[in-house]
């Protein structure tokens, strides 16, 4: 119902928008109704189809995440899967969604090093490798929210994530004082674009008080001349006010939702859709994350048949 809801309240904004660019809002509104559209279909699915396609959502990752690390040790051949020769981004848009695509599967390989152990370690390993490749301080962040947040489900259980947490962190500073030069340091720091990225933001927020109904969806590169980079100031300037409020509603309820299955119902995949989720929202204060594929995976995974729970982690 929310999800029907959000895309009503894009309409006045089209409205809106198609006297500018009706081109550009067309597209980006079918765009975001299909993803819409989408995660209402997933919902309908039974448990066992839901699992099926997260399992081969894993197998997507795991190839994306081989190739991109590989092409990032500059191997021959693999130059064209390389963001600006440095950074890899594997068959995605840009090194963004590449990282981010593969934490959710890192979250499922951790779920299932900690039932089978072995050799889950190196499916584990590869996705951390591979998140780290794509040199996306996002991605980093919703690495590192998701686990985390995935370790606060169950701290006493899973106090070796924590231990492990703690070492990586402990590991990158080391790194950061020895090599001071290398690309994955360089990446720490704030860049000469984010400060257009701020005050691009900063001019979005102060015209969508000026206009409740917005500007309407995928005029932000239009009317302000640089993207948001920010789902929650490109939703509020281009769908308005409702069509914001109906977003974080949405939002709040899905992860509400995941926690009572997580809890209530002992749901392990839904301790994994939690977990992913709360990266994606957090990385998504930087990142316009609105038309990400996975996003909408996630929602219609979390609402898949009302979430009949899984009281067993996946096998």
């Amino acid at each position: 119902m929310l999800i029907v809801l959000f895309i009503l309240f894009h309409v006045p904004a089209m409205a809106v928008g198609l006297s500018v660019e009706p081109g550009r809002v067309l597209f980006y509104a079918f765009v975001t109704f299909y993803l819409s559209g989408t995660a209402i279909a997933l919902m309908g699915l039974p448990q066992g189809a839901g699992v099926f396609l997260l399992r081969g959502y894993e197998v997507a990752a795991l190839v994306s995440a081989f190739l991109g690390v590989l092409a990032f040790l500059r191997v021959p051949g693999l130059e064209a899967l390389l963001w600006s020769e440095s950074r890899a981004f594997a068959f995605f848009k840009d090194p963004n969604v590449f990282g981010a695509f593969l934490v959710p599967a890192f979250i499922l390989a951790l779920a299932r090093w900690e039932q089978e152990g072995g050799r889950r370690f190196w499916t584990a390993l590869l996705l951390y490798v591979g998140i780290l490749s794509s040199l996306s301080r996002g991605a980093w962040v919703n690495a590192a929210v998701s686990v985390l947040g995935w370790w606060l489900l169950r701290p006493w259980k899973r106090i070796w994530v924590f231990v492990v947490f703690v070492l990586l962190v402990g590991f990158a500073a080391v790194y950061a004082f020895a090599f001071p030069e290398s690309l994955l340091v360089e990446r720490l720091g704030l860049k000469s674009y984010d400060a257009d990225r701020f005050s691009t933001q900063e001019q979005a927020l102060r015209l969508a008080l000026e206009r409740p109904l917005g500007y309407g969806p995928g005029l932000s590169e239009i009317l302000l001349s640089y993207a948001t980079h920010s789902t929650y100031v490109r939703l509020l300037f281009e769908a308005g006010w409702m069509g914001f409020g109906t977003w974080l509603l949405l939002m709040g309820v899905s992860l509400v939702w995941a926690v009572y299955q997580a809890f209530r119902q002992r749901s392990l995949w839904h301790e994994i859709y939690l977990a992913s989720l709360l990266g994606i929202l957090v990385e998504s204060l930087v990142i316009d994350t609105i038309h990400w594929r996975h996003l909408w995976l996630l929602l219609g995974s979390i609402w898949a048949k009302y979430a009949s729970p899984v009281p067993h982690y996946p096998r």
